[in-house]
């Protein structure tokens, strides 16, 4: 029998296009969003090989001076190349710097999840790619975000949510601010749950892949090692569909390039929490010492 990281291995090599790209419904027709889950998810599972109709397809998206159509392409070209261990032709330091502004409703994509998406992607980049943020600007991004903290100590738009109470608090720790002050991790608590492991907002049933990842993340940010990741795991897990590839609820559905990315994402951190927990544990009865 092939086991499951095999199957999932195979499922997301089966929707490499011929053109270089990812696209997760198997049609040449490839996309920076699935060529990123794609090359990210190989990577993570020890399993990626470049090439070089990969990278001539991901150089494409870069315009002359740097820029690209929009910040979710963007990161996804800059991190698959960062993945394959290149990077942009046309260094896009001025692009991400000049994109990267305080977070606001009146700029926030209709269809977005998240007030802080198109901050979270950006400040991700910078430190991958060495960009020092101007102290100006990381101050008028963090006093931004800390706007839509709530005393639920939650982050989000209108109320907290999961999700954006984990990009805000990567975008804080991303630029320096401790993020333990925020005291995020009660309404991380606050979305815990038995049976799915972490909650879109508290009390909300059922949950969906992308608030487990998000969960995770805030986790990971925060040093949280949560009773509950046990039960991440074990829906991450029922989210495994028989191709290999992974779905985004334990009710079915088809398996995406995205979601399987943020399957294996979320299993990576939990183990790195795991880790991290294990490294700071106190030696066997040193508990009670001062």
């Amino acid at each position: 029998m092939i086991d499951e990281r095999e199957k999932t291995i195979r499922y997301i090599t089966e929707r490499r296009c011929e053109s270089g790209g990812y696209c997760f419904y198997r049609l040449d027709e490839p996309n920076a969003g699935d060529t990123f889950f794609a090359l990210t998810s190989l990577a993570l599972l020890d399993a990626l090989s470049g090439d070089d109709t990969t990278l001539s397809y991901l150089h494409t998206f870069q315009r002359p001076d740097g820029s690209f159509t929009n910040i979710p392409v963007g990161h996804a070209v800059v991190r698959s190349l960062l993945v394959l261990g290149e990077r942009p032709r046309v260094d896009p330091a001025q692009w991400i710097l000049s994109s990267l502004e305080p977070p606001g409703e009146g700029d926030r994509p209709i269809e977005s999840v998240s007030l802080f998406g198109q901050v979270y992607l950006l400040a991700d980049l910078c430190p991958r790619l060495g960009i020092t943020i101007p102290a100006n600007k990381k101050e008028d991004i963090i006093n931004a975000v800390l706007r839509y903290r709530h005393p639920d100590s939650g982050f989000g738009h209108p109320f907290s949510t999961i999700i954006e109470t984990a990009h805000a608090v990567s975008i804080l720790a991303t630029l320096g601010y401790p993020v333990s002050s925020a005291g995020s991790k009660e309404f991380v608590k606050q979305c815990e749950d038995l049976t799915y492991g972490f909650l879109a907002v508290p009390g909300a049933k059922p949950s969906f892949l992308e608030h487990i990842h998000a969960g995770v993340l805030a986790c990971s940010m925060l040093g949280y090692h949560s009773p509950e990741l046990l039960r991440c795991e074990e829906f991450i897990g029922k989210c495994c569909h028989e191709n290999g590839g992974y779905i985004r609820s334990v009710f079915g559905g088809t398996a995406t390039l995205e979601n399987t990315y943020r399957a294996l994402d979320a299993l990576t951190m939990i183990q790195e929490i795991g880790h991290l927990s294990e490294s700071v544990r106190p030696e066997p009865g040193m508990e009670t010492m001062p």
